[in-house]
């Protein structure tokens, strides 16, 4: 017995330095992402004693184990390996190879005599070699770790679970074999274990507030991630009591009289408010903006509701939340500012692009139809000139007898990016979009010209539907978080009553609509969530005056009030507090200096999200964890599951369609019991495509039954399922619900990867289909490349060629490869990495696909006498073996080089016929590449 226990505090001893060495991979690996070396304290003060409490059982097995192997007789221990290893197998042979029972037995046992020779290989090494098993063992630790860290994340879950063991296994017996420990030390590790299994729920509760490290250490710490997720099971967030629930703004006094004015909302597309004049950007990009905001009132900090425009559109022209109301299918009979306006006397007339309803365009079918209530529309692209003269076309022929309220939407600054003549700046993606950005603002100019010289005194609102990001956060474009370069956008608002300044607080693009109706004296309608912004119009803020904004995507949320953004991730529940007077690029988590603050805007954000629908009549009778579920709320899940036994059978059937999209492993059990036990079929049905869905021991067979239903519903749900899994026996039903026209984009999304996954051939039409679609062709290249088929090879090849979205040129030669595609790939790369913005892994595709000369890749010191590939500017590119610094010499001078990671570039202005180029890196050089800097010729 005293030798078990030895043994046990040896093996947490190993541990120890396990978790030391993962803290320090932490803190070098993701410091950006953390606020300071401080963040990582409660890793070590509350997360350690959880894994070490949760692990002294763990480290007693492994005492056990170790006894057996000092032991002649070798059976329990082999039996043993055989065991845990078919139970590894048996976990991770899921998919459509192994679902008759048979094969995935067959492969149980395959892996059970894999670990009937790892238990060989360690009686070998320990009677032949018995002072390298230490180091051995140890060695096996170490790549179980990382492998668990990063072979096929997210996948497979037995699979990591076992590679988790393995890890644990490995060090301890490591510990073990060299018993450098005297009794003293490993009997009081031993304690120190029960003492911290006592006191992890008390650590538990302490980790729970800090949730930028949980997120950190779940993405990044293989042993402390697992310590995350059991102190989210010992201490979960308590729910937001029912008093915080937040109630739609009331009517206020009326601060503004804009009785008899025409009303002009200009509203243009992807203009992030940072790149403007009036918000301080050093270009001149925004002219009659700027003008328009010395008239007028500046709003520093309006935030849209979603960065997706039909979304926001159709939010402003509600003044509701639309993203939420349409997810619980709720909304859709809103009433717009148009058609209140229209019912008070106006004339109503708007002029946009039909891409205002492109993202999941099924969903504002009514809206589109409707045209949202106006009475004219001219709904084409149209550049500025036209659209002026469009609109002066329409302003000659409208009757003086009425106001007119008028929408121009402009949609020049929507990627991908075009250089105006006109407006030049260089030759960047953000150069081209600064040029949008210059020509939108020649056509607001254009606009307020025409009206106020047609209708003199009329009101002008200028505002976005969302912004654009550049990298600030490691994406492009929009869509995609609620940071402030997507969700904040400029607003400006000139008319009768309202003061020349600016406003410091947070307002919202939906507060528009009761403004206006309330400037007008027009009655607020019911169901409207915005607030009435004209007392900030009318007069400078009160100094307590925090103001307010909210947004949110389908896996983030945000609320602003005052100088504080806490910005939460909807899947993790994990959120970060922000104060943009001092971080306006959100990188500082000021959570910690803010508590009380941070926690009460944690609540209202609560109240927020479990408001959504309180006030659209039928909305109402929903229970509140569907209406927070269906907006993607993953806090609500466990609320949900409990509906799965209520006595209302919509309930239990919205209640796991909804489960089956949080995919909350939490709910597994109930799903399995209401899979096995719910008397409605539909409801059932449901319950087990989402019991296989989050929880990966759950048996196949459940929704393969489904595949042979009379619902539809029911086998796309099951297909999905089975698909993530690898297994494509549904694949017929995924290709037919992915060409639906009512499905949505996030579900498209998830087909695709689903299509990858299983390697479901016959869904590939539709990737194909897919590609001609911006917002899903990386999915779609995505999915073509794991599928591998050489047949996609030119359609692929075709759009990779002319393809403008700088973000998706990548994966798209990532798929290209595993199509077969090699030499041909030489013409399209060059001219990528020679634009002013190489792409982004340009060199190493080019030297996966054989276009680099071999004969210069693979020396520490890689010189080369390279043929000059056009007669411009060149560019030289260098593949280094790791991200170490590089030198740079062409023809003996030194070349300054740019970049990051593997890939560094050095431009050169002048050259003759060939150009010595010589590149020295400590790291090792993989290949040197020569490209024009035009991108027109070939590189070397």
């Amino acid at each position: 017995m005293a030798r078990l226990v030895d043994d046990s505090g040896r093996a947490l001893a190993a541990w120890i330095v396990g978790l030391a060495l993962e803290h320090l991979f932490v803190g070098i690996s993701r410091r950006d992402e953390l606020s300071g070396a401080w963040e990582l304290w409660p890793a070590r003060t509350a997360g350690a004693p959880i894994f070490l409490g949760a692990a002294l059982l763990v480290a007693l097995a492994c005492a056990a184990v170790a006894e057996l192997l000092r032991r002649e007789n070798r059976r329990p221990v082999q039996a043993l390996a055989v065991a845990a290893a078919m139970a590894v197998g048996w976990g991770v042979g899921t998919g459509r190879h192994f679902a008759n029972p048979a094969m995935r037995g067959a492969f149980a046992i395959a892996v059970g005599l894999l670990g009937l020779a790892v238990e060989y290989t360690y009686h070998a090494v320990r009677t032949r070699a018995p002072r390298a098993l230490p180091g051995a063992l140890a060695s096996a630790a170490a790549v179980a770790w990382w492998a668990d860290g990063h072979v096929l994340p997210r996948l497979y879950p037995a699979f990591h679970w076992g590679l988790f063991a393995l890890s644990l296994a490995a060090s301890g017996l490591a510990a073990i074999e060299l018993c450098i420990l005297g009794w003293r030390v490993t009997r009081a590790l031993v304690v120190l274990a029960a003492g911290c299994a006592v006191y992890a729920p008390f650590a538990s509760r302490r980790l729970r507030s800090y949730d930028n490290l949980r997120r950190v250490l779940v993405e990044a710490a293989p042993w402390m991630g697992r310590a995350v997720r059991v102190a989210a099971v010992l201490a979960p967030r308590e729910p937001v009591a029912e008093g915080a629930l937040t109630s739609a703004p009331t009517a206020a006094a009326r601060a503004l009289d804009w009785s008899g004015r025409d009303i002009v909302l200009i509203s243009i597309d992807a203009l992030r408010a940072d790149h403007l004049g009036a918000y301080g950007y050093a270009r001149p990009t925004t002219p009659n903006i700027d003008a328009l905001a010395k008239e007028g009132t500046l709003f520093h900090d309006a935030y849209c509701p979603t960065p997706h425009t039909s979304y926001s559109v159709t939010s402003m022209m509600t003044g509701k939340y639309m993203r939420p109301l349409l997810a619980l299918g709720l909304g859709r009979d809103s009433e717009t500012l148009a058609s209140d306006l229209r019912r008070y006397g106006f004339r109503t007339a708007a002029f946009y692009p039909p891409a205002v309803f492109f993202i999941d365009e099924p969903k504002f079918d009514t809206f589109e139809s409707r045209a949202l209530d106006f009475e004219y529309r001219k709904v084409e692209f149209a550049d500025p000139t036209l659209r002026e003269k469009q609109l002066r076309e329409y302003l000659q022929n409208a009757h003086s007898d009425k106001p007119l309220f008028l929408w121009v939407h402009f949609f020049e600054p929507h990627e991908p990016y075009v250089q105006h003549p006109e407006h030049v700046f260089g030759d960047t993606d953000v150069d081209a979009y600064d040029s949008e950005i210059a020509t939108a603002d020649d056509g607001v100019g254009r606009v307020v010209a025409a009206v106020r010289e047609k209708r003199p005194g009329a009101v002008v609102i200028v505002t976005a539907d969302h912004g654009e990001e550049f990298g600030d956060h490691g994406g492009r474009y929009h869509g995609t978080s609620v940071y402030e370069e997507q969700v904040r956008v400029p607003l400006v608002v000139v008319g009768p009553g309202v003061r020349a300044g600016a406003v410091d607080v947070p307002v919202q693009t939906i507060d528009l609509v009761p403004t206006v109706l309330s400037a007008l004296g027009i009655p607020r309608p019911a169901r409207v969530r915005g607030r009435d912004l004209g007392p900030l119009l009318a007069k400078p803020a009160a100094p307590n005056e925090k103001g307010f904004a909210f947004a949110e995507t389908d896996d983030a949320s945000l609320l602003a009030k005052g100088a504080l953004r806490l910005v939460c991730q909807k899947q993790v529940d994990a959120c970060a507090l922000f104060d943009v007077t001092s971080d306006r690029a959100e990188r500082h988590d000021v959570t910690r200096d803010h508590e009380q603050d941070a926690r009460a805007m944690r609540g209202e954000l609560d109240g927020i999200e479990r408001s959504h629908g309180k006030f659209e009549g039928q909305g109402a009778a929903l229970p509140e964890a569907l209406r927070r579920g269906a907006a993607g709320d993953a806090a609500a899940a466990v609320e949900v599951a409990g509906l799965l036994d209520d006595v209302n059978v919509e309930y239990r059937r919205e209640a796991a369609r909804v489960l089956f999209d949080l995919r909350s492993a939490d709910t597994a059990a109930q799903l399995r019991r209401a899979c096995d036990h719910d008397d409605d079929a539909e409801a059932r049905a449901a319950a087990c495509a989402a019991a296989v869905r989050v929880d990966p021991s759950e048996p196949a067979s459940k929704a393969s039954a489904l595949l042979a239903s009379s619902d539809e519903g029911s086998r796309r749900l099951a297909a999905l399922a089975l698909a993530e899994r690898g297994d494509a026996s549904g694949e017929a039903e995924l290709a037919k619900w992915a060409v639906d026209p009512g499905v949505e984009f996030s579900r498209q999304r998830e087909i695709a990867l689903a299509i990858g996954t299983a390697k479901a051939r016959a869904a590939e039409p539709v990737l194909v289909r897919w590609l001609d679609d911006v917002r899903l062709r990386g999915y779609a290249a995505d999915a073509l490349g794991a599928l591998g088929d050489p047949a996609a090879k030119p359609e692929l090849l075709s759009h990779f060629e002319a393809e403008r979205y700088v973000s998706v040129r990548p994966r798209e030669a990532a798929a290209l490869l595993p199509l077969g595609a090699g030499r041909e790939l030489e013409p399209v790369l060059a001219r990528y990495a020679g634009l002013p913005e190489p792409m982004d892994g340009a060199i190493d595709f080019a030297r996966r696909a054989g276009v680099l000369d071999a004969a210069h890749s693979g020396s520490v010191d890689a010189g080369a006498h390279l043929r000059a590939p056009s007669a411009g500017p060149l560019r030289v590119g260098v593949l280094l073996r790791d991200s170490a610094d590089v030198t740079l010499e062409v023809d003996g001078a030194a070349v300054p080089t740019r970049g990051t990671g593997r890939e560094r570039w050095g431009d050169l202005p002048s050259h003759g016929a060939t150009v010595a180029v010589t590149a020295t890196s400590a790291g090792g050089v993989e290949g040197i590449w020569l490209v024009g800097v035009t991108g027109r010729d070939g590189g070397f």
